[in-house]
């Protein structure tokens, strides 16, 4: 491995964090709202919103992130919903985000002791109050490990966003081995570049295990 070619693909491929840390964070942000209200209408007593609950899991579990990305860019401006790449790529990554979270805050909120619901409502809560104040902050500590798990996970998938051109570091690794017919370090580089990026990840899910532990 020849690694001045390793230290000179590090910034080419850095000029593309920038892009890949927004795909995520984008797809996180809207993938945590959506999988919150999911895990919601999960539990609810109105059948209509478990019913929506069950098959939007079912389907955005079911069908392959690739596929979803593809239809997002290809399919729908045939509908008349015409997307940027990058925002094409944001929407696949939102709803694949948002099946998955959604079952790992259903299962947190589930997990809690259901003396805790009972209480509170014996207490006179609303439902709403009651989830907020007490049953999801308690979930949160369950919540944490899986969550950040398949917040890595998306983190790496965005790398299929370089298929619908969103010039992000996999788009710009494949550049610079099409320029310099090096392949091997270039794909190091790049590789090292994640392994920061999820390393900073797992510090984050340690911190807020600790913070969450210190707190109940």
């Amino acid at each position: 491995m020849d690694w001045q070619i390793v230290w000179e693909s590090v910034p080419l491929i850095w000029k593309g964090a920038s892009t890949t840390v927004s795909l995520f964070a984008w797809a996180l942000l809207i993938g945590t709202v959506g999988a919150l209200a999911l895990a919601l209408m999960r539990l609810a007593s109105f059948k209509p919103f478990v019913w929506f609950a069950v098959f939007f899991g079912w389907l955005f579990r079911g069908i392959p992130l690739l596929i979803l990305l593809f239809y997002a860019f290809f399919a729908l401006p045939e509908a008349g919903w015409v997307l940027s790449p990058f925002w094409a790529a944001v929407l696949a990554f939102s709803l694949w985000t948002a099946a998955y979270q959604a079952e790992v805050i259903r299962s947190g909120i589930s997990a809690v002791e259901p003396g805790q619901w009972e209480a509170s409502e014996a207490l006179g809560m609303s439902r709403l109050h009651y989830m907020r104040r007490i049953i999801i902050p308690q979930g949160i500590r369950i919540m944490v490990p899986p969550y950040t798990s398949n917040a890595m996970t998306l983190l790496k998938q965005t790398s299929l966003a370089t298929l619908v051109t969103v010039p992000e570091m996999t788009l710009l690794t494949q550049r610079i081995f099409s320029n310099n017919f090096k392949f091997i370090e270039p794909i190091f580089a790049l590789a090292m570049i994640y392994l920061a990026m999820t390393t900073l990840l797992l510090i984050g899910q340690a911190l807020a295990e600790r913070a969450f532990r210190l707190r109940v």
